[in-house]
């Protein structure tokens, strides 16, 4: 049974989202797209590894304004790929707008991402359900999150003393 898999989800016509807009019955409808995932197995960690680096490689396609002669400085909202490495500086996702892929290593029952990993997509994917919800914070609200994060560095300064003083 293989211990590594490297799974590839496409996005292609994820992001378009032409819909039909039924006034008379308030209904919108949207199309639909399925992309199957490639999945690669293989039993050693260093052929994975090998193979996730050169297929990102192959897939990544870096945003021309992030082209700087010969160098690369990726700039704002760049639409170049972002790779999550594990600890030992070895890449285990890549993801850009058209891509995610993964390098799961086999769990107890089932192949499973790095428990890092599951922490950053959960923080990443409650950051973008927040910012889906709310475009832009009232005055009120922005004044409320610079006061909660001013309560949380309090809170981690004073932990940090309390473990300086032990």
């Amino acid at each position: 049974m293989p211990k590594y898999l490297i799974i590839h989800n496409k996005h292609e016509g994820c992001y378009d989202f032409p819909y039909y807009e039924d006034e008379a019955a308030k209904v919108k409808l949207t199309s639909i797209r399925i992309n199957p995932p490639k999945i690669f197995m293989f039993d050693s960690k260093e052929a994975a590894q090998d193979f996730f680096e050169e297929y990102i490689n192959d897939v990544d396609s870096l945003d021309n304004r992030c082209k700087k002669g010969d160098e690369v400085e990726h700039i704002s909202y760049c639409t170049c790929g972002i790779i999550e490495l594990d600890e030992e500086e070895n890449p285990i996702l890549f993801y850009n707008k058209k891509n995610q892929i993964f390098l799961m290593e086999h769990g107890p029952q089932v192949f499973l991402p790095p428990q890092e990993l599951k922490l950053d997509i959960n923080n990443l994917n409650l950051t973008n359900r927040l910012i889906r919800k709310c475009k832009t914070l009232s005055r009120e609200q922005r004044n409320r999150y610079i006061e909660l994060g001013k309560y949380c560095e309090e809170c981690s300064n004073d932990k940090d003393s309390d473990t300086d003083n032990k």
